[in-house]
């Protein structure tokens, strides 16, 4: 299915709470009655919870107006198991009749959570006791986030989020005092390569609950907002009043604008090298190459006293950046690799074995498709190894059997012999 939908939640001033997502959903549309319904299932499978109530109202916060929410909740002391707390979200969910991607993005959600909790408390989910998280107030945020997300229709679109605030200074919880981010919040954020940032404001901004909800929800996370045409925006706010920054939450839903491209995040590598012979370059380069660069090459450069040189540059996942900067100084011996994070526009590739006829033989060829985001066909190349070989083969140059093979895939498309 073609995702022309986008989503974007942006904790990057205020951070991100269960509370604060959930309302923020409601004010993007998302009906309080409907998520109540899924409330309701809740003190039928968790017996520690008596009642939920869901209440949402319209706030100021330094002037603007959002929507905050309380979840009014008669609940037992004590703490709850993990692994049964796990079991039970999965029996409310499908109780609930959300739909499946719902379910998932709750059972998951929970999941994480109770994981990062038994990592911590080096204990196996089925011996680990959660405390905070294993509250009705976290399956209230969780199952109310996954009904408003399934009414608003963001499970089929394009997620994305920008960076988490989390604050600083110290948080108070049930194992006593430690520094912002709380050690939940920072272990989610690590095992799933989310980006946070201190600040601004010297108290906590992120709770375990909304970042592991973010982390199941969003699919890139980006420094700036993708291209997106806004047409609705949803403010959910937190409960306490922070000193400089209004305490909300925005989520805004739209459609993407212009060319209908990807767009993913990128680490830019460049080191500079007055000293290497050309052989270990080349190596270098292949090095990089085959150790997971995206891309990777060799540009000439004048550096200080006029001494010639060369600047290597590579593009990678940041996933593999330490890695291939490892490589880069093992290889050439260079004090240091600059990095830096680029947002990148892409289009969809797909690879077609396609049959020609060149001398009155058959050959297959491979051909590379680029399309946008709506499915249309932007460029057509084959693979040049495959023209290569077959030029050898039948003694044409490599030019004519390229020409001759995007001219009858070309042609192929038109007539609807090759899928697109």
């Amino acid at each position: 299915m073609v995702l022309l939908r986008i989503t974007v939640i942006d904790p990057q001033t205020a951070g991100i709470s269960g509370d604060m997502l959930l309302a923020a959903l409601i004010d993007a549309g998302a009906s309080p009655k409907n998520i109540q319904r899924v409330l309701d299932e809740i003190p039928r499978y968790y017996t520690r919870c008596k009642r939920i109530q869901l209440n949402a109202s319209e706030v100021k916060n330094h002037g603007f107006r959002a929507c905050r929410v309380d979840l009014t909740i008669t609940e037992n002391e004590g703490e709850a198991n993990a692994d049964e707390f796990l079991r039970t979200t999965e029996k409310i969910a499908e109780a609930s009749r959300i739909s499946q991607k719902a379910s998932n993005f709750a059972s998951n959600s929970i999941r994480d959570l109770v994981m990062a909790e038994s990592k911590l408390h080096g204990s196996s989910i089925e011996r680990t006791h959660l405390h905070e998280a294993g509250s009705a107030d976290t399956l209230g945020d969780v199952l109310g986030v996954a009904a408003a997300c399934d009414a608003l229709g963001i499970f089929d679109s394009e997620i994305y989020s920008t960076p988490v605030a989390v604050g600083g200074g110290i948080v108070s919880f049930s194992h006593g005092n430690l520094a912002t981010p709380a050690p939940a919040v920072l272990e989610i954020a690590r095992l799933r390569q989310i980006p946070i940032r201190g600040g601004p404001e010297n108290v906590e901004l992120a709770t375990p609950t909304g970042i592991t909800m973010l982390a199941n929800l969003a699919q890139k996370f980006l420094d700036s907002y993708p291209s997106i045409i806004p047409e609705i925006v949803g403010y959910g706010a937190g409960k306490r009043e922070l000193q400089g920054t209004p305490n909300m939450l925005r989520v805004v839903l739209g459609e993407r604008s212009g060319v209908r491209t990807d767009m993913d995040i990128v680490q830019v590598l460049e080191t500079n090298l007055d000293d290497l012979p050309g052989e270990m370059l080349g190596h270098t380069l292949e090095r990089v190459i085959e150790a997971g660069a995206k891309d990777a090459w060799i540009s000439p450069a004048q550096f200080k006293k006029n001494r010639p040189g060369h600047v290597l540059h590579a593009i990678c996942d940041p996933a593999v950046a330490d890695k291939l900067a490892a490589i880069i100084m093992e290889e050439t011996g260079t004090l240091g690799v600059r990095h830096q994070l680029w947002n990148r526009f892409t289009l969809q590739r797909e690879i077609k074995t396609v049959k020609v006829i060149l001398k009155g033989r058959d050959f297959s060829v491979r051909v590379k498709l680029a399309k946008d985001r709506s499915g249309k066909i932007v460029n057509v190349k084959p693979e040049f190894d495959d023209v290569q070989a077959i030029a050898k083969e039948i003694s044409m140059p490599a030019r004519e059997v390229s020409e001759i093979v995007l001219r009858d895939v070309k042609r192929s498309l038109e007539k609807g012999s090759v899928e697109a």
